[in-house]
């Protein structure tokens, strides 16, 4: 982010989120004025160089600067002449750019110019190990991106929570822009975007098909993007690992025999009230602490995607997974509205096209590799159960529906919860 002062006779600043209007009073038209920036960074610090952009507008009295800065030695763009009998507003945006020059230029130029893919690189972090899905898509994502922007844009990958566990990261994107990118499970966005809990409603979905038309809904996915903007968030794409499921020595059959079981969950408040209306001791823990937890005897279950299960080799302390498919595992890769509009039209393009092909890309691999990873837990000693449907009923009726109404209350938008509901049918 970067700031600047504006040298003019009576002009008015009105401030958004990353844009300056600046309305210049109207003076005798036989009279030129001059515009004077002086620029800054977010540390006080001016900036080395600057291209100045003017773009006309369909409106005779508007004109857009652009100003795009890198550096930080001092520098004043003057002697700018404008007309205030003839120029009433001015729209002055600030992007930051790796490398620029001081120059001004037509309005052919500049859109050149602007649609130009600059030299940058980005980092993306995750909480998930080597190998897992999620960085697999990150992976794919990284890739994408390099080629469709022709080597100009990179994207490092750091996993196994390098950059900060999922909680840190989703907290410092936006307080910090860093990482640049995150893909991490919804179930730990919900204590800072609480609306996502639409995505925590269990037993709502058993077939994979029907959530992902559903989040492939135009009208869904929108309103999904909508709440993530509104916390500050750009939603790039999402993927997802199927569903969650339970692991135990225990072999489930009755929902009573969840009475009792400690058993580790996100730490989620949906995702706890629904295991604890089960009849189960809720211990919630970080992801790097469950093996050893499990090992010891601290925790008796947990609940993860098959391909976590096997990632972190949970079939070490574990004889049973139980296929409660109690919630969708979903992979949303996000950045910041920040982040994103700091882009020109064509890093936009790239990042979006990137991220659609990684997304298709991420759930054909957790569709192909579900079978794989199976049998990787079968080898390991490992049973797979299937739940009577008579026992997914009772999770529905004591567990899931009490869940449902205090969800309702988070989201406060029935229309969405009555669609998504609707459509898993």
């Amino acid at each position: 982010m970067y700031y600047w002062v504006l040298n003019y006779p009576c002009d008015k600043i009105y401030s958004g989120t990353n844009q300056k209007l600046f309305v210049l009073q109207e003076h005798d038209s036989s009279e030129c004025s001059y515009l004077s920036v002086d620029l800054t960074n977010h540390e006080d610090l001016p900036v080395e160089k600057a291209l100045l952009h003017i773009f006309k507008s369909d409106n005779f009295n508007e004109y857009t600067i652009v100003i795009n800065s890198n550096g930080y030695h001092p520098v004043q763009i003057s002697n700018i002449p404008f007309y205030p009998g003839k120029t009433l507003k001015l729209c002055i945006d600030m992007i930051p750019v790796s490398m620029c020059l001081y120059n001004m230029q037509s309005v052919e130029d500049m859109e050149h110019v602007q649609d130009d893919i600059r030299d940058k690189t980005f980092t993306l972090g995750l909480d998930s190990p080597k190998g897992s899905l999620a960085t697999l898509y990150a992976e794919k994502f990284a890739e994408e991106v390099i080629t469709l922007s022709n080597g100009k844009i990179k994207i490092e990958v750091f996993t196994d929570a390098a950059l900060g566990n999922d909680r840190q990261m989703l907290s410092t994107i936006i307080s910090e822009g860093s990482p640049n990118f995150i893909i991490q499970t919804t179930a730990h966005q919900v204590n800072l975007v609480p609306e996502l809990s639409i995505l925590d409603m269990p037993m709502v979905y058993n077939d994979i098909n029907k959530l992902r038309n559903t989040m492939d809904n135009e009208y869904f996915y929108q309103k999904i993007n909508n709440i993530y903007s509104n916390a500050g968030y750009k939603l790039l794409g999402m993927a997802d690992e199927q569903f969650r499921e339970m692991t135990s020595n225990l072999e489930i059959q009755d929902i009573e025999q969840f009475g009792g079981i400690k058993i580790r969950t996100i730490q989620n408040p949906n995702h706890i009230k629904f295991w604890q209306l089960l009849g189960a001791i809720v211990i919630p823990l970080p992801v790097g602490e469950i093996h050893s937890s499990l090992l010891r005897g601290y925790i008796d279950a947990q609940e993860n995607p098959y391909g976590n299960i096997a990632a972190f080799e949970f079939y070490d302390a574990q004889d049973y997974v139980i296929n409660t498919n109690h919630l969708p595992h979903f992979l949303p890769l996000i950045t910041t509205n920040d982040i994103f509009n700091s882009l020109n039209e064509q890093e936009k393009k790239v990042i979006e096209e990137a991220a659609k092909n990684a997304t298709a890309y991420a759930r054909i691999k957790a569709d192909e590799r579900l079978e794989d990873v199976k049998q990787t837990l079968i080898d390991n000693g490992m049973d797979i159960v299937d739940l009577p449907e008579r026992t997914r009923q009772d999770m529905v009726k004591f567990a899931a529906m009490p869940v449902y109404d205090s969800i309702r209350t988070l989201v406060n938008d029935d229309e969405i919860i009555d669609f998504y509901m609707e459509m898993s049918k």
